[in-house]
């Protein structure tokens, strides 16, 4: 059974024709399915999470996913900065990546959108204030942005 529904399919077709620009790579880092339960590497929405990408990264050509395990790939998982699983990495034209770690659902998901558009273009909506202020800081920077749907 499909995660978007045929109505909101074809909305999201209609955006990624509009607005995506370039080429975007989803990395995926998920574990392999198993019937054994391993503690410790259990990933509890890492199917959703898969399906949700396999049905977004088929709106567009532009979007191209590739599933990585996050044991087997530890060393690009490293490369990348992900810690954790499920996780999402987004890169495109511009420098840097967008991480997401858990499935993007309920207002995530328009999120996870939006980044897939601003990732294509390589430009951001930062404002002109934040672009300056950003201009002054001189070493690495690490943002989290911690969510949860209530």
């Amino acid at each position: 059974m499909a995660l978007i529904g045929t109505k909101d399919r074809k909305t999201l077709e209609d955006l990624f024709s509009q607005r995506m620009k370039n080429d975007v790579t989803v990395t995926y880092f998920t574990q392999g399915e198993s019937k054994l339960f391993i503690p410790g590497q259990e990933c509890e929405l890492c199917r959703e999470t898969r399906q949700m990408l396999e049905e977004v990264t088929e709106l567009s050509d532009h979007v191209h996913l590739e599933v990585k395990d996050f044991v087997r790939d530890g060393e690009l998982a490293a490369e990348m900065g992900v810690t954790r699983i499920p996780a999402i990495v987004l890169q495109g034209k511009g420098k840097g990546q967008v991480r997401f770690f858990g499935i993007p659902s309920g207002y995530e998901f328009s999120t996870l959108i939006e980044d897939l558009f601003e990732v294509s273009s390589g430009q951001t909506t930062l404002s002109d204030k934040t672009r300056t202020a950003l201009k002054d800081v001189n070493q690495p920077l690490h943002i989290q942005v911690f969510v949860t749907p209530t």
